[in-house]
C-alpha cells in the first residue's frame, strides 16, 4: 500500500512516537533530531508545537485509528532505532511494545528483532523477497523460461551477449541529445557500465532503478543510492518502507551487500531521505510496476519529469 502522508494532527503524535523511539535507550542524538525535524516539516507540525515528548503505546493506539498510518508509525519507529547505527534487543523490545498496542507488525519489525538477534542470513532473503526487482525477474521467467534465464545468466557472467536486446539499447546512442535514451546511455558508457544485453550487464529490469536515478537526478554514490532508493519509496505502492530499510541496512548498517554497491556504514542522511520520499510521493504513477521505461526514451528529460509528475530537487 502506497505511503499516506499524515495531517498535522496525526502526525503530531507519530513525531513523539518517534522521539520515544530515540530516547528510550539515551539522550536525542543530533541525528535523530535532523529527522524528527525533517518529518516535522514535510508533515506540517507548526514550529511551535512541541514534539520533544514521550507518548505511550496506548495514548498512540487512541490517536491513530488509520491501520495505514500505525504501519507508517511502527515502521518509522524501526528507521529512527537504527540510526544510532546498531539495532539492539531494547531497541526491538520497545518496537514491539508499540506494535503489540497498535495491532500491526509491519515487516520492518520482523527485520529489527532480526538485526538484534544477529540473524542477518534470515534478514537478507526476507528483505530481498519484498524488492520489486523479484516481481519482475517472476514475469521474466513466466514469459521467457529456461531460455531467458539462460540468457541473463549468461550476461550476468559476462559468458555471452543477448545481441538483440543490447543492439535496442546501443541505438540510444542516435537518440536526440538530451533525450532520456541519450542521456541514460551517455551516462552508462560514462560509467562503464554494460548496457542490457552486453556481457557483464545487470537483468534488464534493473533499466528501472536507473530511470529512478535520472529522473530523480540522485548519483549513484551510497549517498546517492539512499536517496533513489527513498524517492522510490514515495513512489511505490506495495512494501514502500523496504526501500528505505534496504539501503539503511546496506549503507548505513553495513549488514547487507547489494550485487550495484558495497555495504559501508554511517551514510543514512534522515532529513535528505524523508525530503526524496516527498519528492516519489507525488509522482502520478507507480514506476516500479507496470511501467514501461521505454515510454520516455524519446522524450527530453525534463518533459519525461513533467509528465510524470516529479517535483523539481
Amino acid at each position: 500500500m502506497k505511503l499516506t502522508m499524515p495531517t498535522p494532527a496525526q502526525a503530531l503524535p507519530i513525531l513523539q512516537a518517534l522521539y520515544s523511539a530515540a530516547t528510550q535507550d539515551g539522550p536525542l542524538s543530533e541525528r535523530e533530531q535532523r529527522m524528527l525535524e525533517a518529518a516535522r516539516e514535510v508533515t506540517g507540525v507548526a514550529t511551535g508545537v512541541d514534539i520533544y515528548q514521550s507518548i505511550s503505546p496506548e495514548s498512540l493506539a487512541a490517536a491513530l485509528p488509520d491501520a495505514q498510518l500505525r504501519r507508517q508509525a511502527i515502521s518509522a519507529m524501526v528507521v529512527m532505532s537504527l540510526l544510532d547505527e546498531e539495532g539492539s534487543l531494547e531497541d526491538a523490545v520497545f518496537a514491539e511494545r508499540y506494535a503489540a498496542a497498535l495491532g500491526v507488525a509491519p515487516n520492518e519489525l520482523r527485520n529489527l528483532r532480526q538485526i538484534a538477534d544477529g540473524d542477518l542470513l534470515r534478514l537478507k532473503l526476507d528483505v530481498a523477497r519484498r524488492v520489486w526487482l523479484v516481481e519482475h525477474l517472476k514475469e521474466s521467467w513466466q514469459r521467457g523460461g529456461l531460455r531467458w534465464l539462460a540468457r541473463a545468466v549468461g550476461t550476468k557472467l559476462g559468458l555471452s551477449e543477448d545481441t538483440p536486446l543490447a543492439e535496442r539499447y546501443r541505438a540510444l546512442a542516435d537518440y536526440p541529445v538530451g533525450s532520456v535514451g541519450r542521456v541514460y546511455y551517455d551516462h552508462m558508457r560514462a560509467e562503464g557500465f554494460a548496457l542490457p544485453g552486453e556481457k557483464g550487464s545487470q537483468v534488464e529490469p534493473v533499466v528501472i532503478h536507473d530511470m529512478m536515478h535520472l529522473l530523480s537526478g540522485y548519483g549513484t554514490d551510497p549517498e546517492g543510492e539512499i536517496m533513489a532508493a527513498s524517492f522510490s519509496a514515495g513512489n511505490r505502492r506495495q512494501e514502500p518502507f523496504t526501500y528505505i530499510f534496504f539501503v539503511l541496512c546496506q549503507f548505513h548498517l553495513g549488514v547487507i551487500e547489494a550485487p550495484f554497491a558495497t555495504a559501508t556504514r554511517g551514510r543514512f542522511d534522515p532529513a535528505a531521505a524523508i525530503h526524496a520520499v516527498g519528492r516519489g510521493m507525488a509522482l502520478n504513477r507507480d514506476l516500479s510496476s507496470g511501467w514501461d521505461p521505454w515510454s520516455i526514451m524519446g522524450l527530453p528529460l525534463n518533459e519525461a519529469r513533467a509528465s510524470l509528475g516529479v517535483p523539481p530537487a
